[in-house]
């Protein structure tokens, strides 16, 4: 059994430095989240349920009108008494956030290493989600859980970021099966599942619990991110050396040698769990930590809101 813990990160000057970098680019998408609680416009339609029945008001939309009922109620033969249903908003979505804390998101050629850019990354979706009135929750996951329940409060995104921000908690190896596990046991139904991970040595024995996360939750989306040199070896440099960032084992290569074969299998890597997420009715996209990531998420959360995902 994977051993689970909770937070008790606390706001300090690095967590302000991040939370006014991400407010630079942040607004778009917290206008975005706002529109969608707004109209509780949902992949499966579920914005609302039926509550009760009341009288006509001359300020109601007409199409409320529950013509059954009206005839029902209107003793003169005529229909003199109108009722419209009584609608009642169902629980406000949560957003669950769950970011791969592993070894391999300790890396990083550009700017930025991977776990910095997954910081922004989930760190401008909670701040949104909380903006916009969404419970905001945390999955960290490598050889064990790091848990923080949905909350809607800025408290929640300063635990957020302070747990990413930490650097002690990336570290080991992935588990994506557990993760999914304690995701489908811990949230309600109503949710948005965001999983935030370069899916190196990732494995595949997770898949049919990501379609069953995908039947279960409004919507799930894959965020694949990477170094260029996950992808992509540098040309004419002859012998490196490679340390494993798992078991930190060194090994020594011609990257010449084995440049065409390493992007070959790189890109198959990626197609793979590209695949892995389509085909389990998700979405899925992918950045470079040296790409800008915010038009690319309100696209798809766009498609989304308006079920065309």
């Amino acid at each position: 059994m994977i051993k689970v813990r909770y937070s008790k990160a606390k706001f300090n000057e690095e967590v302000k430095n991040k939370i006014i970098e991400i407010n630079r680019d942040v607004k778009k998408l917290v206008d975005l989240f706002r529109l969608i609680l707004k109209y509780k416009i949902v992949l499966r339609g579920r914005g609302i349920e039926f509550s009760d029945i009341r009288k006509y008001l001359p300020t109601d939309d007409a199409s409320l009108i529950d013509w059954k009922v009206s005839a029902r109620m209107s003793t003169s033969g005529k229909l003199d008494k109108l009722y419209v249903k009584v609608y009642e908003e169902e629980q406000d979505l949560e957003l669950i956030i769950a970011v791969d804390g592993s070894s391999t998101m300790d890396f990083g050629t550009q700017e930025k290493l991977k776990r910095e850019y997954a910081t922004l990354l989930a760190g401008s979706l909670a701040i949104a989600g909380v903006e916009s009135g969404y419970k905001v929750s945390m999955v960290m996951f490598n050889n064990e859980l790091l848990y923080l329940p949905p909350e809607n409060s800025t408290i929640q995104t300063t635990r957020i970021l302070a747990e990413l921000i930490n650097k002690e908690n990336w570290k080991g190896g992935k588990n994506f099966k557990e993760a999914l596990n304690f995701i489908m046991k811990v949230s309600q139904n109503r949710a948005v599942l965001v999983i935030i991970s370069d899916f190196i040595s990732a494995g595949d024995d997770w898949d049919e619990l990501l379609k069953s996360a995908s039947f279960k939750f409004d919507g799930v989306l894959g965020i694949m991110v990477r170094d260029l040199r996950d992808t992509y070896l540098p040309n004419d440099v002859g012998y490196l050396r490679f340390q494993n960032p798992i078991d930190g084992s060194i090994t020594e290569v011609n990257v010449d040698k084995i440049k065409d074969k390493f992007e070959k299998l790189a890109k198959e890597q990626e197609e793979k769990y590209k695949k892995i997420f389509l085909e389990s009715n998700a979405g899925f996209i992918k950045f470079y930590t040296s790409e800008e990531y915010t038009k690319q998420i309100l696209k798809w959360f766009d498609l989304w809101s308006y079920g065309r995902l």
